[in-house]
């Protein structure tokens, strides 16, 4: 009967958890160690204690399980869709009394820390019925693999619970204290990192557009990140990044030339060129003129550097680099979507947000192992932002994003002044760490903040462990060299420009729906607010239902719906904190919501219409071009 239990409750929770899968089935189920006890009551039931340092802590109510449950849950409104954190899966009895009373917009995030108990309900309790219903997320295990399985929860929509994150905990679970804090910490960041890569700019988000757009024929051109891939397996690579530190340690970096795969950000290119290091690649991530007018402009660069970028930086950086380049897309949502899903030689790879992390990307992509940082404080170290080697003049990327200052522990505990988008650039690569047990990452930075995860060396010592045998080929030498006719060019530019009319019709469409939506709104306004019956709020809820199919007809529309994403996610966000009880008060909050976002939908789609008919123009004008010079070769 237990493994017929266990075999129920695996393939349920597998089923609507599909991310722990590997997990789940590496466990030994056979196996408990001393850290559970279980004896018989006087009435026939089972007790089952947590062993914790000599003490026994009681898993569940001895005398009424079943009240305790109760108590556990009472205060849960049946009609409001809440996020609940549920720490300790117990023996089940709050599962199932969270089960009778929760919404089915609710979604339960059950975190066990405890093997023994998981591996014992599991086989010992019928919890299929729980998982079936695909409300409840089983999260477990160290901190390490909380955290990792927590990054999956990006994907499951969890965000739009925010506003209605409830905390349950079991009594007794009070032991893991410690451990609960770092999985509520993990959760959320992964929750608040969701709703922030969604942005909240649509004129930001098409900043890069007509870079593109006048990049396509390097694109073209450039190498994919597939020529180096595992090229570098398991040898060393140093990302030079410019912050305060680099002008403490750099002058050593010199002794790994040609033995170890060396990559500088733009900004640290001239401390490099200045205390002999050769580079093997140069990353570089920024759209805005000032990066090419400070880092490239009128620069004389090693033929045998690669430049590593994404596709939508400012063109003539690409224009007067004279060496390869391997370009790369930052998102696989949106315009950049167009060009990928023409240019089989552009794939997306997870570069974050900084040249840093681009390099640390294309490192990871060549398989490179252990990576060294330098130069990476990502805090203001000495009150400092950057290396005095490599800010002289331009004070770095988008100034008005390090506006709002917070502090970052560094490796002792002691606070530095930060910013947000460093600690945005700390999170990603602690998250990169989370995600692959086997990659290790040295900072060598020697100062600036921690980076969870990282072991902390000195660049000397990183030097003379890591780095003393000679690097076989230079990144240039393994890629090879891209043909591209005229024709193809031509067919290329065509197949871009169908894409971006295909997009346009449906965006004409969307746009229609929502100005008769709107319209709809605008005319149902004055039965809001006064007294009116049951069944007349339930007709105005059919009603405003035709705005849930046209958000429907967005997200089914891939093409376009990461347009759209910030203003409906953040709508959601907001419907989910009403509650679903149908009342007045209910319906007008909804239906205001419902207008304001209808007009953004439309305003949305003009600036989008606009930008999409702007790519256009460049595109037909570079294609007219491009036909002109066949014409006059045929001549």
């Amino acid at each position: 009967m237990t493994n017929q239990i266990l075999e129920q409750n695996i393939t349920s929770i597998i089923r609507n958890n599909i991310f722990i899968a590997k997990e789940l089935l590496d466990l030994d189920f056979n196996e408990l160690s001393e850290g559970i006890f279980t004896e018989i009551s006087a009435d026939g039931n089972s007790i089952v204690s947590i062993r914790l340092d000599g003490n026994n802590f009681l898993l569940h109510s001895q005398y009424d399980p079943s009240a305790e449950a109760k108590r556990i849950v009472k205060d849960i409104e049946e009609k409001r869709d809440y996020l609940i954190l549920l720490f300790g899966i117990g023996l089940g009895y709050h599962l199932f009394e969270l089960k009778k009373r929760i919404s089915p917009g609710t979604r339960v995030i059950i975190i066990e820390h405890n093997m023994d108990v998981l591996k014992y309900t599991l086989n010992h309790v019928d919890l299929s019925q729980i998982f079936e219903s695909g409300q409840f997320i089983l999260v477990f295990g160290d901190e390490k693999q909380v955290g990792k399985i927590a990054l999956s929860l990006a994907g499951l929509g969890l965000h739009n619970l925010v506003h209605n994150i409830l905390v349950l905990v079991l009594p007794n679970y009070y032991i893991y204290s410690a451990q609960n804090k770092s999985a509520l910490h993990n959760i959320s960041k992964c929750l608040l990192n969701t709703v922030l890569a969604a942005g909240n700019d649509l004129e930001d988000h098409f900043f890069g557009f007509s870079n593109m757009c006048y990049n396509t024929e390097t694109i073209m051109k450039g190498h994919s990140i597939d020529e180096i891939k595992g090229k570098y397996k398991n040898m060393p690579a140093i990302i030079v990044a410019a912050g305060p530190s680099l002008d403490n340690n750099i002058q050593y970096l010199k002794k790994a030339n040609g033995k170890a795969l060396i990559i500088a950000c733009d900004a640290s290119m001239r401390a490099c060129e200045k205390h002999g290091v050769q580079p093997d690649a140069i990353a570089s991530i920024e759209r805005v003129e000032p990066t090419y007018t400070f880092y490239y402009k009128d620069r004389k660069f090693p033929e045998d550097l690669v430049l590593l970028a994404p596709g939508s930086i400012w063109p003539a950086i690409y224009e007067e680099f004279n060496g390869e380049k391997i370009i790369m897309s930052r998102n696989d949502k949106g315009f950049e979507q167009i060009w990928m899903s023409v240019f089989e030689n552009l794939s997306f790879v997870n570069q974050g947000h900084s040249c840093a992390t681009v390099a640390f990307a294309t490192a990871r992509q060549a398989g490179c192992n252990p990576i060294i940082l330098i130069g990476q404080d990502l805090a203001y170290t000495s009150g400092k932002k950057h290396s005095e080697l490599t800010h002289t003049v331009y004070e770095g990327e988008n100034n008005d994003r390090d506006s709002n200052d917070i502090y970052v522990e560094d490796h002792e505990g002691n606070l530095l002044k930060s910013s947000i988008v460093y600690k945005l650039f700390k999170e990603w690569y602690e998250l990169q760490l989370l995600l692959d047990n086997n990659l290790k990452v040295i900072d060598a930075t020697e100062g600036g903040a921690y980076i969870k995860g990282t072991t902390l060396m000195t660049l000397q010592e990183s030097i003379r462990e890591y780095c003393n045998t000679p690097i076989e080929k230079r990144l240039v030498e393994y890629l090879q060299e891209r043909k591209i006719s005229y024709e193809d060019k031509l067919k290329k530019y065509n197949e871009v420009i169908k894409i971006m009319n295909n997009d346009l019709s449906v965006l004409k469409k969307i746009k229609k729906s929502a100005k008769a939506h709107l319209n709809m709104l605008i005319k149902t306004e004055s039965i809001i607010g006064q007294n009116v019956s049951d069944k007349q709020l339930e007709s105005m809820v059919l009603k405003m239902q035709r705005g849930d199919q046209i958000i429907g007809d967005i997200i089914k529309a891939d093409s376009i719906e990461a347009y759209y994403s910030p203003i409906i996610m953040h709508t959601i966000i907001q419907v989910k904190k009403i509650g679903n009880t149908l009342t007045m008060e209910s319906v007008r909050r909804n239906h205001l919501l419902q207008k304001n976002l209808m007009y953004m939908i439309i305003k949305s789609t003009d600036l989008i219409m606009r930008e999409y008919n702007q790519a256009k123009i460049i595109l037909e004008t570079k294609k007219k071009q491009l036909g002109y010079f066949i014409a006059e070769k045929v001549e």
